[in-house]
């Protein structure tokens, strides 16, 4: 119980004001109810650009055990049949990490999601690049709790030097469709920090104010490569520099009313928030994070280590909920929502010290 309780106060401090009701009553049913409110299926474990920071592009060449595949629609029937107990008390689904459009047949799987839980919403992440008007129309069509578009500058150059075969115009006109739709007021875009970029991060401040957009998400580059380490800009005493235009940035966000979430530029053991999604990847796969799903190496402070996937079982041959309330995942959740004793896997991701997604700093307008 004290240890229940201890987790409960480090999980309140960090949420947004905004956002209290709503996460307290998620987090007591979950304690309650012990079923994620978070699902997460990997439909789509492939990508439409080849961005030079994100790991599925060393899928076949650093990470020989990724996939690339799209999943049929059959596929996905029989996930969500195996998991339909779990979707039932779920609040959540995403239907990947990557590019979730790609799945010609993402419509048909939302109208499966909520033929089993009605209040079912989804999180909706996107580059744009397969994001047409009628696609947006569709989308609004559904209960859709966030659209995040990927956009890491303010610039042409910018963008586009950092994301191969992005078009940054097509970004922005998707940006305005979006403020033109249904969908206008679950808007968010994300900058991920690096030391090309974030110059620019306190006039794309007000960049993106002008396109409407009221949620901006910070996150810093994580390095799976070496190659990778030189564009951080966190360090383990942290980054005057940086942290100036991360202030700067914060305090043109509050002077538009504007929301802007940032991560830290040292590091604290924090613990990381991707445990609390029930992840299952393209093969069925239960792990913490997509990340661990394969063999994925991180390169933290001059050293890369690479684990063999955590992988907790199999939906397709266990029981689901078994898996999720088996002990060795649950003292793994448990250690990340403590945030002391990390399992090894993740000791060289930066995303359980505060410096990427997990546990930002939120500035609310």
């Amino acid at each position: 119980m004290l240890t229940a309780i201890k987790i409960a106060v480090r999980k309140v401090k960090k949420i947004p004001r905004g956002q209290l009701t709503q996460r307290v009553t998620l987090g007591l049913r979950k304690y309650i109810t012990n079923y994620p409110y978070s699902i997460s299926i990997q439909t789509v474990s492939a990508c439409n650009l080849k961005c030079k920071h994100c790991f599925i592009n060393d899928y076949r060449t650093e990470i020989h055990d990724g996939v690339i595949k799209i999943m049929k629609f059959n596929e996905f029937v029989l996930f969500a049949e195996r998991l339909r107990p779990m979707i039932q008390h779920a609040s959540f689904f995403n239907f990947s990490t990557f590019e979730a459009i790609l799945n010609k047949h993402l419509f048909q799987m939302m109208d499966l999601i909520l033929e089993i839980n009605p209040r079912m919403q989804f999180p909706f992440l996107s580059n744009t690049m397969e994001l047409s008007a009628e696609k947006i129309a569709r989308l609004e069509q559904y209960p859709i709790s966030e659209v995040n578009i990927s956009l890491d500058g303010y610039t042409k150059k910018t963008v586009e030097d950092f994301k191969t075969e992005v078009v940054f115009e097509k970004i922005i006109e998707t940006i305005r469709l979006l403020r033109g739709s249904g969908l206008k007021d679950k808007l968010a875009v994300t900058f991920v920090a690096h030391r090309d970029n974030i110059r620019e991060l306190p006039d794309y401040v007000d960049f993106v104010h002008g396109l409407g957009v009221k949620q901006i998400y910070v996150s810093n580059i994580l390095s799976f490569t070496s190659s990778l380490e030189p564009l951080a800009l966190y360090t383990p005493e942290g980054n005057p520099e940086a942290q100036q235009l991360f202030d700067e940035a914060v305090k043109r966000a509050k002077d538009h009313r504007m929301n802007i979430s940032m991560p830290r530029l040292s590091p604290v053991t924090t613990g990381c928030q991707s445990t609390e999604t029930f992840f299952v990847d393209i093969n069925g796969n239960v792990a913490p994070c997509d990340f661990l799903a394969v063999s994925t190496p991180f390169t933290l402070w001059g050293k890369t280590v690479r684990h063999a996937p955590v992988i907790f079982g199999n939906i397709l041959k266990d029981d689901p909920l078994q898996i999720y309330r088996h002990p060795a995942f649950k003292k793994f959740r448990q250690s990340h929502r403590l945030g002391k004793d990390l399992p090894e896997q993740c000791t060289q991701c930066i995303d359980a010290y505060g410096l990427m997604c997990s546990n930002r700093t939120h500035h609310t307008a």
